[in-house]
């Protein structure tokens, strides 16, 4: 079942709410599992072993919930990122070839532009779940390749927070050293469920790139100085018409988005068989139609990106969700 959403982050002057996480939800269903088995496993002590093990059942159950509530709101809450970094549990394949922020073969076929922000929970939803499918069954077998670009979305709605354009200069320091889908990986592990600041400090950043196995002599300084931000503001000047949140997805120049959310008015984030049709449609122009979605101005040529070192993760199939307002 598509679930949906509205695009990513709206361009929307004062709308400073971020979405819920899908983790979130995730969480709080898997606590709820464990709360009703607690309950079961109450209630088939107690039946067996009188009134005394019924009462301690029960008291073993409400410990047993109070500690899953606890634990529920110690996941979702908004993080102190204190811990150290996490490492990533879906990985590029470092099979890929890549060139800075483009995965893929140069010449493959198609291509397929991505607009994201590392802070984006729209976009790691995406990440997590449409991605890996397009990469698995287009970019690794070379109809398609897939490019990155810098669409600073949270910041615009904190003022004040440069999270998201650090994010993207310390993913571009990774490039320099063809490591940029290592680093996207890494990030997307590390960013805020909710999108609040504190993810990705400078400090956070220059703990993230050591443990993504970077080369710090060249990283810390790049990050500290703030190497490509100029590069990255320019790119915020320079993107099609018609995008209205993250992440954006271009095939060939075209806009694919998935139905319109009839709560916002916006178009939600595509699901994979939309995004697959679309590409089909273009690798077999005789035998699939285009895919449905909106059709923008064509994309200009593709950014710079570097490869990534880490082994494939099978992938996880999403409901289309929002996308970050622009």
């Amino acid at each position: 079942m598509t679930v949906n959403r509205p695009t990513g982050r709206q361009k929307a002057p004062g709308n400073t709410a971020p979405p819920t996480s899908r983790r979130s939800a995730r969480q709080q269903r898997l606590a709820s599992r464990e709360a009703n088995r607690a309950l079961a496993k109450a209630s088939t002590h107690g039946s067996s072993g009188g009134s005394r093990m019924l009462l301690i059942g029960s008291t073993v159950a409400i410990v047993a919930i109070m500690a899953i509530i606890a634990g529920v709101w110690f996941l979702t809450r908004s993080p102190a990122f204190s811990e150290a970094p996490i490492a990533p549990g879906i990985l590029t394949p470092s099979s890929i070839p890549s060139n800075s922020r483009t995965l893929g073969q140069a010449n493959a076929p198609v291509t397929i532009d991505l607009y994201g922000d590392f802070r984006c929970s729209a976009c790691f939803n995406f990440t997590a779940g449409q991605e890996p499918q397009i990469v698995q069954n287009y970019v690794s077998t070379g109809k398609a390749k897939l490019v990155w670009h810098d669409l600073l979305t949270i910041d615009s709605l904190q003022p004040g927070v440069t999270e998201s354009r650090d994010a993207a200069n310390a993913a571009l320091c990774a490039a320099d050293q063809g490591k940029f889908w290592t680093l996207h990986d890494w990030l997307y592990a590390n960013q805020s469920a909710d999108e609040s600041p504190g993810a990705f400090t400078q400090d956070r950043l220059l703990a993230i790139g050591k443990d993504a196995g970077l080369d710090t002599a060249k990283y810390d300084p790049c990050v500290q100085q703030g190497s490509h931000l100029s590069e990255i503001q320019t790119e915020q000047t320079s993107q099609p018409a018609g995008i209205t949140g993250t992440p954006a997805i271009f095939v060939n120049g075209k806009q694919i988005q998935g139905p319109v959310d009839p709560n916002s008015g916006q178009p939600t984030v595509p699901d994979y068989a939309t995004i697959a049709a679309a590409i089909d449609g273009v690798l077999n122009p005789s035998a699939s139609p285009a895919a449905s979605g909106s059709v923008s101005p064509s994309v200009g040529a593709s950014p710079t990106t570097a490869p990534s070192t880490a082994p494939s993760a099978a992938p996880t199939p999403s409901a289309s969700p929002a996308a970050s307002p622009s």
